[in-house]
C-alpha cells in the first residue's frame, strides 16, 4: 500500500474494514512512531461547510476526547473538503460482533466481562455530557488480554451536525423510537441500545432487527421481544424484567440512568475477572485465525518509519560530526597543533550532541575564524554566511541546519552528487531544502577548491579533511562561476526532490530523484568542468550517487513534512 500520508502525518498500512459511517485503516503516526486506526467518514462538501460555520464539529471533538479505560483513545479530529477523519488509538483485538458470530451466546461471566465496562464508560460519557447514539456490538473492541473498549464516540454527533440523514446517526436495531424519528434523545436513549447490546451478548437475538427504517419504527414502539429466558436457560428471571424494562418504547419507563440500569442488572450476571479470561482466549482464537490474511494486505513500514523513534538521538549525533568537522578545520586553520585542536574539536562535539544549535553556532564561528586567519575576505564571507545561516535553519530547523556541512563528507566519500538529492528526501515540502541544496553546493565547491580538485564537486579528497582550509591561495574567477553554477544546481535538484517527496511515497520520490539527477548532472555540465567531458572517475562518482539515492529511497518512503510555520 504505497499511498501519500493522511493528513501529512498518518501513513496508510492496511484496510481494517468498512462500518456505517465509513472506513477505517490501520496507519503509521510518522510523528509519534506508533500505529494508529483511522476512521474516515465521508461528507458532503455542503456538510463540511456547515461544520465549518456550526458547533457541530467541535461537540464532535469534545465527544470523542473522553478520557476512560473503557473508551477508545481518541487522538485527533479533522476534516479535509469531502471528509472527516477519526484518529484514534489502535486496540489489537477483535470486535464484539466478530465474537458474537462465533461464540454468541456468551456465558454470564463472559457477559459480565463485557458489560460492566460499557456500563462503566457509558455512565463517564453521560457524566461529561456526551451521548453515544450508536452502541452496537461493531462500536465495542476486546483486547487480547480481554479487555472491552467502547468507541465511535461523537460520530453521531458528527454526522448529524453535518446534515446526514438521521439514520446516519445510529444503526437500525440498536435505536429507539425517538431517536428513529428524530426527536430530542436524551441518557435513556443509551440506556436503551445498551439493553439491545445485552439482550444480544446473552442470547445471540437481536430484538428489534429490522432491513428499513419503518420496519425498525414498527418494532420498536410495538413489538414487545421475547424474554431473555425464553432463548437460554438458566438465566436468572430478574434479568429479563430488566432488560424488557429498559427496552420500554417510552422512555420514561426506562431507568433514567446507565448507572442504575448496572446496579439492576450486573448483580444477576457472573464474575467478570473469570470472563474476562474466556475473553481473551476467544479474542486469541480469532485473531490467530484472521492473521494470514490480515498480515497480506499490510505494507512493511519503510526504514525511515522505522527509525523514527531514533530520530532525535541521530539528529545529536549528525550535529556532532558536523560541528566536530567545522571546528576541526577552522583551529587546523590557526594553527593550534594537533592535540589542542582535537581536543577542542571533542569538546565542540559533545556539546553540538547535547544542544545542536549552540553546537552549531560554536562551529561556524571556529570555521570563519579559520578562514580569516587565512584570508580576511574569506573569513567574513565565512561569518557573514554562516550567522545567515544559523539564523535562517541551524538554530530551530534540524536535518536543514547540518545539512550542508556534510557536503565536504559526501565528497570525501566519493558520492557528492547524492547530497542535494537527499537534501530534498530528508526535507519532504520544505522551502529550506533547495537554499540547503544551495548552500551544500557551495560549501563542495569552495572545499574542493581549497583541496586543489580540478573538478571542485566531484573530487573532494579525503585529505581536504585534515587541511579543510587549504593553503589560502585565491580562488580562481572560474572556480567562482562553477560554485554559483553548482549551486544553482544543487538548489534545483534538492528543490524537486523536496516537492515530489511531500506526498510521502516511494513512487512520488523515485519521481523526484529522477528530475533531481537531471538537475545535478546539469549542474555538472561542460561550463562546470572546464569544457572537459567527465573522466571514468567522476563517472564512477556519478553513478555510485544514483546507487545511493535509489538504495534510500527503496528503504522506505519519505517521513512526514518538517513544518516550516
Amino acid at each position: 500500500m504505497d499511498k501519500g500520508l493522511i493528513l501529512g502525518r498518518y501513513r496508510p498500512l492496511a484496510d481494517l474494514g468498512e462500518g456505517g459511517h465509513g472506513t477505517v485503516t490501520l496507519a503509521f503516526d510518522t510523528k509519534m512512531a506508533r500505529r494508529v486506526a483511522v476512521k474516515r467518514i465521508p461528507l458532503s462538501r455542503a456538510g463540511v461547510r456547515r461544520l465549518d460555520t456550526t458547533t457541530g464539529l467541535a461537540e464532535a471533538r469534545t465527544s470523542a476526547m473522553l478520557n476512560h479505560p473503557g473508551i477508545v483513545t481518541v487522538h485527533e479530529w479533522d476534516t479535509d473538503s469531502d471528509e472527516a477523519f477519526l484518529i484514534m488509538e489502535h486496540v489489537d483485538g477483535a470486535s464484539l460482533a466478530e465474537l458474537l458470530d462465533v461464540y454468541a451466546p456468551l456465558d454470564p461471566d463472559e457477559a459480565s466481562a463485557i458489560l460492566e465496562p460499557i456500563c462503566s464508560a457509558m455512565a463517564y460519557a453521560h457524566d461529561n455530557g456526551v451521548l453515544h447514539l450508536d452502541l452496537k456490538p461493531e462500536n465495542v473492541l476486546i483486547t487480547r488480554a480481554g479487555l472491552v473498549k467502547v468507541g465511535d464516540f461523537g460520530v453521531a454527533s458528527l454526522t448529524n451536525a453535518a446534515g446526514q440523514a438521521i439514520s446516519a446517526g445510529g444503526t437500525l436495531g440498536y435505536m429507539p423510537s425517538e431517536q428513529l424519528r428524530g426527536e430530542p434523545v436524551d441518557v435513556r436513549t443509551d440506556v436503551w441500545a445498551l439493553a439491545a447490546l445485552a439482550y444480544e451478548v446473552l442470547c445471540d437475538a437481536v430484538p428489534f432487527a429490522s432491513d428499513s427504517y419503518e420496519g425498525a419504527v414498527y418494532k420498536a414502539e410495538y413489538v414487545e421481544p421475547p424474554a431473555p429466558s425464553e432463548f437460554v436457560e438458566g438465566l436468572a428471571p430478574q434479568i429479563d424484567d430488566v432488560l424488557l424494562a429498559a427496552l420500554a418504547p417510552d422512555r420514561a419507563d426506562r431507568p433514567g440512568s446507565v448507572s442504575e440500569f448496572a446496579c439492576e442488572l450486573l448483580p444477576w450476571l457472573g464474575d467478570p475477572a473469570q470472563g474476562r479470561e474466556g475473553l481473551a482466549e476467544m479474542v486469541a482464537e480469532i485473531v490467530a485465525e484472521d492473521e494470514p490474511g490480515a498480515h497480506e494486505g499490510f505494507a512493511r513500514l519503510g526504514l525511515w518509519d522505522r527509525l523514527l523513534p531514533a530520530e532525535p538521538v541521530m539528529r545529536r549525533i549528525a550535529a556532532a560530526i558536523a560541528c566536530a568537522w567545522l571546528s576541526w578545520s577552522g583551529l587546523a586553520a590557526l594553527g593550534l597543533g594537533p592535540v589542542p585542536s582535537a581536543g577542542a574539536t571533542l569538546v565542540v562535539a559533545a556539546a553540538a550532541a547535547l544542544v545542536p544549535p549552540a553546537g552549531l553556532a560554536v562551529g561556524a564561528i571556529l570555521f570563519a575564524a579559520g578562514a580569516f586567519a587565512l584570508a580576511p575576505l574569506a573569513g567574513l564571507a565565512a561569518a557573514i554566511g554562516g550567522a545567515a545561516w544559523w539564523l535562517a535553519a541551524g538554530r530551530a530547523r534540524g536535518w536543514a541546519g547540518i545539512a550542508p556541512v556534510f557536503a565536504p563528507l559526501f565528497g570525501a566519500a566519493g558520492v557528492a552528487p547524492a547530497l542535494p538529492i537527499l537534501i530534498g528526501f530528508w526535507m519532504p515540502g520544505s522551502w529550506l531544502a533547495p537554499a540547503a541544496g544551495a548552500a551544500a553546493g557551495l560549501v563542495t565547491a569552495l572545499a574542493a577548491a581549497a583541496s586543489g580538485s580540478s573538478a571542485p564537486f566531484l573530487r573532494v579528497t579525503p585529505a581536504f579533511l585534515s587541511a579543510p582550509l587549504g593553503t589560502g591561495h585565491p580562488v580562481p574567477i572560474a572556480t567562482l562561476t562553477s560554485a554559483l553554477v553548482l549551486a544553482a544546481g544543487w538548489a534545483l535538484a534538492a528543490g524537486a526532490m523536496s516537492l515530489a517527496a511531500r506526498g510521502a511515497s516511494r513512487v512520488g520520490a523515485f519521481g523526484g530523484a529522477a528530475v533531481a539527477c537531471l538537475a545535478t548532472l546539469a549542474a555538472v555540465g561542460p561550463w562546470v568542468t572546464g569544457g572537459q567531458r567527465l573522466d571514468a572517475s567522476a563517472t564512477l562518482q556519478v553513478g555510485l550517487s544514483l546507487i545511493l539515492v535509489t538504495v534510500v529511497v527503496a528503504l522506505g518512503p519519505p517521513v512526514a513534512a518538517e513544518d516550516d510555520t
